[in-house]
């Protein structure tokens, strides 16, 4: 009896395989032939069309505009012009943004400004020195600001004076 319940699930599997007599190549081909996409057309290609030059004005395009203050030069005496020739200080080579006040010295006659830079250096200046990218002079030196006149182009060929102030600053 134990070798009959250990047969009978082998020819129930062989009956069942036979039941299935289609071919599997047979369901392959009839799947393939069946079978069918569903793509969307491709859009038109954009098709480019080129228009053609016209000079409207007598200025050529492939030459480099020439700046407005060249064209209306001014002479020096029309406009004040700063010393462009003399020597720069140290603290010109810094934007007034970098620097920082840090104190006075000095007496009732004279203080200087103590400005710390940038590179770590504490430096002291008075009124009639420059200080900043922008040929900013000194007016004058107080206990909390350093009053500056910085002096600015105007983009025609003239200078205009700003002022600023470079204020302590207090840790």
């Amino acid at each position: 009896m134990k070798k009959v319940v250990w047969l009978l699930p082998i020819v129930i599997g062989l009956v069942g395989c036979q039941a299935n007599d289609d071919s599997v190549a047979e369901f392959i081909a009839t799947t393939h032939n069946e079978a069918k996409a569903r793509v969307k057309p491709l859009p038109e290609p954009f098709v480019f069309e080129a228009e053609k030059f016209v000079m409207t004005s007598k200025r050529v395009p492939f030459v480099k505009p020439i700046p407005e203050q060249l064209l209306a030069k001014k002479e020096k005496g029309e406009c004040w012009q700063p010393q462009l020739d003399r020597q720069l200080s140290k603290l010109e080579n810094f934007a007034l943004e970098k620097l920082s006040m840090k104190g006075v010295i000095g007496n009732k006659k004279q203080l200087w400004g103590l400005v710390f830079t940038p590179e770590g250096d504490l430096m002291k200046i008075k009124p009639g020195q420059y200080i900043g990218l922008n040929r900013g002079k000194v007016l004058t030196v107080s206990d909390k600001i350093i009053e500056i006149e910085e002096t600015l182009p105007d983009g025609k060929g003239c200078w205009l004076k700003r002022p600023t102030k470079l204020a302590l600053v207090q840790q």
